[in-house]
């Protein structure tokens, strides 16, 4: 746990590309020296593809593509969810073989529950989706690989090209890390992306590559899909609260709520009180709630007193939950002071920040101002059927 910096662009990552962060294997661990060809092990192919099961179900043109249309069949599927995405969630600062791990287990309760549930059409047309959205790296996926009948040295082939796109990734990620110069890197992933997808194809033969098309069914863009982070883990109850009583994320449905993590004497959580206010004084009453959760890090921060003492003089007048034994702070595997979460109208995640929002000319503020104004919107654009 450290207290942040600017994080603008660990950010675009998280935001960005969420698919290739379930999924991508970190093929060099931060430090190490990176190993020749010779002796980097092939990776396994199923864990080059991307875990997409979980993001495509919570988005709702998913949902309408598969029919949970109505407000029953969608609370029924929110349950699901309920049971599934505090783990989804919190995997995602674990290490690599854990994280898939969970990863696939939350993935075994969905399916479970969907082959029980909807019908042969429905788990035929999901499937096609999670196809879409996996990209050609679906080609590794050994059901598909088995229909498509790809023997072992196309797949050997397809393996060598992902792992090569991963090992650029892994090199940028690092680089923005550490606070090295990414533009080199960023322009050898940028090409590596768009190589891979049709290199992987021309390793099919063309009747292969007619089967594939037709295994992906109907068009659907999966890129552009609104919603794909999970239900925001519910407040653990605190016995101190500063400018309200109690509050649940449960209550605060119908409301946008922007939640930030921060300890009073973090000079970074501290240049970014204002802005929270000012959101708070703005769109209060727009249907926006702005809750702080004040974790402390030092001993003075483990303080009722010095808390609400602190909160007074930085005009904090927003609720704040006071959570000096890290529960809430556990329960969202928050990782960094400040860190600040977007959460729409039915409770799920829809951004986040981590660090100051202008640090060194960052524009965070801003990013999430547009998506608080697009929740704003969306609440007034029905797009279902009640």
């Amino acid at each position: 746990m450290s207290r942040g910096f600017g994080c603008r662009s660990e950010w675009r990552v998280r935001q960005l590309v969420w698919w290739a962060w379930l999924s991508a294997a970190p093929l060099v661990a931060s430090g190490q020296t990176s190993p020749t060809n010779a002796e980097q092990p092939a990776p396994k192919a199923e864990i080059l593809v991307p875990q997409v099961l979980l993001g495509l179900l919570h988005a709702p043109e998913v949902q309408r593509e598969l029919g949970f249309s109505t407000r029953e069949n969608r609370s029924q599927l929110e349950a699901v969810f309920a049971k599934v995405d505090g783990e989804w969630w919190r995997a995602r600062n674990l290490p690599f073989a854990e994280r898939r791990r969970v990863v696939l287990q939350c993935e075994r309760t969905v399916r479970d529950w969907l082959f029980l549930h909807v019908d042969r059409a429905t788990l035929e047309r999901l499937e096609q989706l999670e196809f879409r959205a996996q990209g050609e790296r679906a080609l590794l996926r050994k059901d598909l690989a088995d229909e498509l009948r790809i023997n072992k040295t196309t797949t050997r082939k397809m393996i060598s090209l992902a792992a090569a796109t991963d090992a650029a990734v892994a090199r940028l990620e690092t680089a923005t890390r550490e606070g090295q110069e990414t533009t080199p890197l960023q322009t050898v992933v940028d090409e590596a992306r768009q190589r891979e997808p049709r290199a992987l194809l021309d390793l099919l033969s063309r009747a292969q590559q007619v089967e594939y098309h037709r295994r992906l069914g109907p068009d659907f863009d999966t890129a552009g899909l609104s919603r794909i982070y999970p239900l925001a883990p519910e407040l653990v109850a605190s016995t101190h609260w500063i400018n309200s009583d109690p509050l649940s994320l449960r209550k605060l449905r119908g409301r946008v709520v922007i939640l930030h993590f921060y300890a009073f004497e973090c000079v970074n959580c501290q240049r970014n009180l204002p802005l929270y206010q000012r959101w708070h004084t703005e769109w209060s009453d727009r249907g926006v709630t702005v809750l702080g959760i004040q974790t402390p890090e030092t001993e003075k921060e483990k303080q009722v007193a010095a808390i609400s003492e602190a909160a007074r003089r930085d005009g904090v007048t927003y609720p704040v939950l006071v959570d000096l034994e890290a529960k809430n702070w556990k329960a969202w595997s928050n990782t960094m002071w400040p860190t600040v979460y977007v959460i729409d109208a039915d409770g799920y995640i829809r951004q986040w920040w981590q660090g100051e929002l202008r640090w060194k000319g960052a524009r965070g503020d801003e990013e999430l101002t547009k998506t608080i104004e697009r929740l704003l919107a969306e609440q007034k654009t029905p797009t279902s059927s009640p």
